[in-house]
């Protein structure tokens, strides 16, 4: 396994390890990290940020959901509405972030990027009800980006809105949930960009639906490996025809066992992502 230099270290490596098994938990959710550290980092070159800031931003957007470890299987997974109870469950994850990144080695400016991605602008957010300028601007930028990521993934209940949707979503949001000057500058990226970064889990790898019970499924770095279905264990090769169109195909109603279901953490892909200037102390 090749490692970006820029992620060497054993507690920063951990943790990006156990942001991978967390997101696994979700079979809807798979490569939603990925894609929001991608947008974010989008967002915050378009806002001028370079070097370690933008490295640290990219990070903080990869960990902000870390304290989903902390969820129940029940309410994480859930695909009805969420009762007040499983409400207030699920929004201590970013508190619970917070508290699992000040233990480590890094900057604590990451952790409140954790602790504060849920904030809005209008000060309705939580945990802290916090508003406009008192919200970190990474905090501003990564609950855009979780918000956008959302609006356009498939769920259990829906399918993901197309990019022109979304992007009317968050114009609407604007000085509401959004900050407006990451509205403006969000709104005035390239679509291009941001076509590459929906619905895949990596550059040039598109999530796949799986044809017996419709999560996304991640396609292997590796196209000629089998890849599975972590709902319904189905075991699948990846095809892709002349013209680039992707689909799985089955093994025949073969199932993957247990074993074969465990997430196995690919640190390989993050190499391009986190490209730029590690901060001292990270």
């Amino acid at each position: 396994m090749t490692t970006n230099p820029t992620l060497a270290g054993t507690s920063l490596q951990h943790l990006l390890y156990m942001a991978q098994i967390v997101e696994a938990r979700d079979p809807y959710t798979a490569g939603h990290l990925w894609r929001v550290a991608r947008f974010s980092r989008l967002l915050g070159a378009r806002l001028g940020l370079r070097g370690a800031d933008l490295f640290q931003l990219t990070l903080g957007a990869y960990l902000h959901d870390l304290g989903k470890v902390t969820v129940p299987d029940q309410v994480l997974n859930k695909k009805g509405r969420l009762e007040s109870g499983e409400i207030l469950q699920m929004q201590a994850h970013s508190l619970a972030g917070y508290r699992m990144l000040v233990r480590y080695e890094l900057s604590q400016d990451i952790a409140v990027l954790a602790r504060d991605h849920h904030e809005h602008w209008d000060g309705c957010g939580y945990p802290y009800r916090l508003d406009s300028t008192s919200i970190a601007l990474g905090a501003r930028i990564i609950g855009l980006c979780d918000a956008f990521d959302a609006m356009t993934s498939n769920r259990p209940y829906r399918d993901g809105m197309p990019l022109a949707q979304a992007l009317e979503r968050v114009r609407e949001a604007r000085a509401l949930q959004f900050d407006p000057a990451m509205v403006d500058a969000f709104l005035a990226l390239d679509a291009e960009p941001l076509l590459h970064v929906i619905g895949h889990s990596d550059l040039n790898r598109p999530l796949l639906a799986c044809p017996y019970c419709g999560p996304v499924v991640e396609m292997p770095p590796d196209e000629q490996s089998a890849t599975f279905c972590r709902v319904c264990t189905g075991k699948f090769h990846v095809r892709r025809n002349r013209t680039g169109k992707v689909w799985l195909e089955d093994f025949d109603t073969v199932h993957g066992d247990p074993v074969d279901m465990i997430a196995e953490p690919d640190m390989g892909h993050l190499s391009d992502l986190f490209a730029g200037e590690r901060p001292a102390g990270l």
